[in-house]
């Protein structure tokens, strides 16, 4: 079977029923009550997206991509072997042996620890090598932060994750509902939410940090948001990390929001699909990605879902 990013993030979303330093305690308040932060952690940059140290018991650091575009997480095949991690479910025949869903007693990030962490182990090194996959030794998607704020500062470059929470938490004006949509018919059920705007129009889109574009229009939506002159155009650039690498026609746009706030700054650009470009079958209007964070302090409420943008300011400028 040929490891490539489609298989990676669309082929093998399977659900899961058929089968690094930091300061603690970081706070950060939208309304009452208070969130606190187990694991501040700096935000690196792998190959254009976002990722973080974390630690096994025994010591090893992984660096690990956070994918909110992907209900597993996953883990290569090499990380795997040396950890000495073992199938949690019988592995089918039609897999390659070194593909199994696995579990990771104990996963620790700052301070913040992760018990039974699920993972898909898999050899993803051809994918690497062709700039498909970032350099990293897995990925954590957003099942893993069950219950928890996921914070990214994406201005002072920090990563926040909370303990898991059992109060809601008012995210105040900044903020829309998450919703769990399948991508398409046969996609698995990945992070949606409302409130992001082009143009003056209301769009519900996909959350996705592995997606280093601004606004990704589908097909459906295309004339319902008033973009058929703009999706004419004839200028594309390619994405390596999306569907195994393919190109996407770009336009610039006028304005993309969430709720008001403006995103993506003076230039910001809306792209739609070309060939090779995963459709949702009409089930949400686009996707959003890391061109429309910069400077931005992206908040995932996994327990209340919801999404909190607000702007950010680095403290090292």
């Amino acid at each position: 079977m040929h490891n490539d990013v489609r298989m990676l993030r669309f082929a093998l979303m399977i659900p899961i029923s058929l089968l690094l330093t930091g300061s603690a305690s970081a706070q950060y308040a939208y309304n009452e009550p208070v969130v606190t932060y187990a694991a501040e952690v700096p935000l690196l940059d792998c190959d254009g997206v976002p990722c973080f140290e974390a630690r096994t018991p025994d010591g090893k650091s992984w660096k690990l991509g956070i994918d909110t575009g992907n209900e597993n997480s996953v883990i290569s095949a090499q990380a795997a072997q040396a950890a000495g991690l073992k199938p949690t479910k019988p592995i089918p025949k039609n897999w390659p042996a070194e593909m199994f869903f696995t579990a990771v007693p104990a996963l620790k990030i700052g301070d913040a620890t992760f018990r039974d962490v699920s993972m898909l182990a898999m050899n993803f090194s051809e994918d690497v090598e062709k700039g498909t996959m970032p350099h990293v030794d897995g990925t954590l998607a957003y099942t893993a932060f069950k219950d928890r704020y996921l914070q990214l500062d994406f201005a002072d470059r920090v990563v926040r994750i909370s303990e898991p929470l059992t109060e809601m938490a008012d995210c105040g004006k900044l903020c829309d509902k998450i919703s769990l949509i399948h991508f398409g018919k046969q996609g698995p059920p990945i992070v949606v939410a409302r409130g992001f705007e082009i143009n003056g129009k209301s769009v519900t889109a996909q959350v996705d940090t592995m997606y280093t574009g601004s606004l990704l229009v589908y097909t459906a939506s295309i004339e319902k948001l008033g973009l058929g002159e703009a999706a004419t155009t004839t200028e594309t650039r390619k994405f390596l990390l999306t569907d195994g690498g393919v190109d996407m026609k770009v336009a610039l746009a006028e304005r993309e929001s969430f709720h008001g706030l403006a995103l993506g700054g003076a230039h910001a650009k809306v792209y739609f699909p070309a060939k090779g470009v995963h459709e949702p079958d009409g089930l949400f209007d686009a996707t959003v990605g890391l061109e429309l964070f910069q400077n931005m302090i992206v908040t995932f409420d996994l327990h209340g879902m919801n999404l909190i943008l607000q702007k950010g300011q680095s403290r090292s400028s």
